[in-house]
């Protein structure tokens, strides 16, 4: 039997093949292995290694990251942080084009937990914290990479706001997405859960077809 491999704290076996871990890795993308991987309220030198470090940047609010393929798929993950750097929320992305002949299939998934109390929005409802945020990670950003990677996301929190039509507007976000948004369509299923922590939990996915 093969030595145990070690890889990111963790102890698995490989029994003559990969890491399990790394296979996983491989299967589910970087950006949702350490969208899973990434914990609320943890400190960076827990996170710090998650995401493969040429493809990911630092930004006035975080930490974001981006990923694509040949074959259509386009992840993004965003990483909130406090002051101090600790994981105030983490949102991941994912946009799939694929062609079927002469129909085009999309589909766009976003996830996220949001600690209001970490992201200092405490009493906020989850609306207007979803709009706060969208705001913020569309603020202009002159980094093409974190702008890309922050619109993948922002798109979503949008979509998620128009599903509450009693929410009111979008916030200054809306006009801000107009290339990203003609890849998100509107009209797909929302969740928003407040979990027993106080943690907002939020999804959002739509999938289309179109000639």
């Amino acid at each position: 039997m093969n030595s145990p491999a070690r890889w990111p704290g963790l102890l698995l076996g490989t029994e003559g093949g990969p890491p399990l871990v790394i296979l996983a890795t491989l299967l589910a993308g970087c950006a949702e292995y350490g969208y899973r991987q990434v914990q609320l309220g943890q400190e960076q030198q827990l996170y710090r290694a998650t995401f493969p470090e040429d493809q990911t940047r630092r930004t006035a609010v975080g930490v974001c990251y981006l990923e694509t393929d040949p074959f259509g798929r386009t992840e993004a993950a965003v990483l909130l942080l406090t002051a101090d750097r600790r994981v105030a929320g983490k949102l991941h992305a994912k946009h799939v084009e694929r062609r079927w002949g002469s129909v085009i299939e999309t589909s766009y998934q976003l996830r996220g937990e949001l600690d209001p109390e970490l992201l200092k929005l405490g009493g906020t409802g989850p609306i207007d914290t979803l709009r706060a945020i969208a705001d913020e990670l569309t603020a202009g950003d002159g980094d093409s990479f974190v702008r890309e990677v922050h619109g993948w996301v922002a798109a979503g929190l949008v979509r998620l706001v128009q599903h509450w039509p009693h929410a009111g507007d979008e916030g200054p976000a809306l006009p801000r997405l107009s290339g990203v948004l003609e890849r998100v369509a509107a009209g797909g299923q929302a969740r928003i859960t407040v979990d027993p922590r106080g943690v907002f939990v939020v999804e959002y996915t739509q999938t289309a077809a179109r000639r």
